[in-house]
């Protein structure tokens, strides 16, 4: 399977360098679990070299899978508000999260972390995730492709359909948070895109935050300024571009970005990120 893993990899570099996107992946080269799924995420990172801010962590919530883990790329991470150009995603899908911002080093250690070392180093963030994937969705849409379980995993394996994070700034008491009764109300303009109560898959999401700083105990381990995603409050929506979207976890704070429909000029040594 080590030669199918980097040739499936190599097929997600190609896309991410070239802008052109994958159908799909051949059959031979389409991940049958999680496992083979992080496998693939690892190769591309390792073949495209870009440096580490952060990571996400999934579960498909099956006997004998374990955690989904990719890196967020620090090019692709901004601070609220946010301006994001098509050239970091074009997708136009974003949603709602409670992000993590590391506070401090999450080291490798044989010992587990337990959840209140976990919960001491990091902070809460208000966040916005703008979803992408180098599949081509004139044939499936993203949606599909994640709700088939057939083909969860092959897109999965595409940095689990991260296009760019905007994070807000982060709650110092936000142990004190709710999160299963946390009411978060997402808009563009006059439109309500999300308007609820709670909805995380595990009600908090803190919880993957601790088996992410275990997984990656016998790895690098967390670093100080990385963001830690632990999934949505409600799935993706479709937006328009050149338009703020905006949300507001009540009480606890909002985090805004907008996708540009083209490429601004920056001077020399500006970038297109926030950090």
């Amino acid at each position: 399977m080590l030669d199918a893993i980097e040739q499936a990899a190599a097929l997600f570099v190609q896309a991410r360098r070239s802008g052109e996107p994958i159908r799909e992946l051949p059959a031979s080269l389409r991940p049958q679990s999680a496992e083979q799924t992080n496998a693939i995420i690892r190769a591309v990172t390792r073949q495209l070299g870009l440096p580490i801010g952060g990571w996400k962590i999934t579960f498909l919530f099956r006997p004998g899978q374990g955690p989904i883990i990719a890196p967020l790329f620090a090019q692709n991470i901004f601070e609220s508000p946010a301006q994001v150009p098509p050239s970091v995603t074009h997708s136009l899908l974003i949603e709602p999260e409670i992000a993590f911002r590391v506070v401090k080093d999450l080291p490798s250690r044989t010992a587990p972390y337990r959840p209140e070392e976990v919960a001491e180093a990091l902070v809460a963030c208000p966040a916005l995730e703008l979803n992408d994937t180098r599949f081509d969705t004139a044939h499936r849409t993203l949606r599909q492709i994640l709700d088939n379980r057939e083909t969860v995993l092959e897109a999965h394996s595409d940095h689990q359909t991260s296009g760019a994070f905007v994070v807000g700034a982060g709650h110092p008491d936000w142990r004190s948070f709710d999160f299963a009764r946390q009411k978060v109300v997402m808009r563009q303009g006059d439109r309500v895109l999300v308007d609820r109560t709670g909805g995380h898959a595990l009600a908090d999401p803190f919880l993957p935050a601790v088996v992410l700083a275990n997984a990656l105990r016998n790895d690098d381990g967390l670093k100080a300024g990385q963001v830690v995603a632990t999934g949505s409050f409600s799935g993706f929506f479709a937006v328009a571009a050149d338009e703020p979207v905006a949300v507001e976890f009540e009480g606890f704070g909002a985090a805004r970005a907008t996708f540009l429909s083209h490429e601004e000029e920056r001077g020399p040594g500006e970038h297109s990120n926030q950090r």
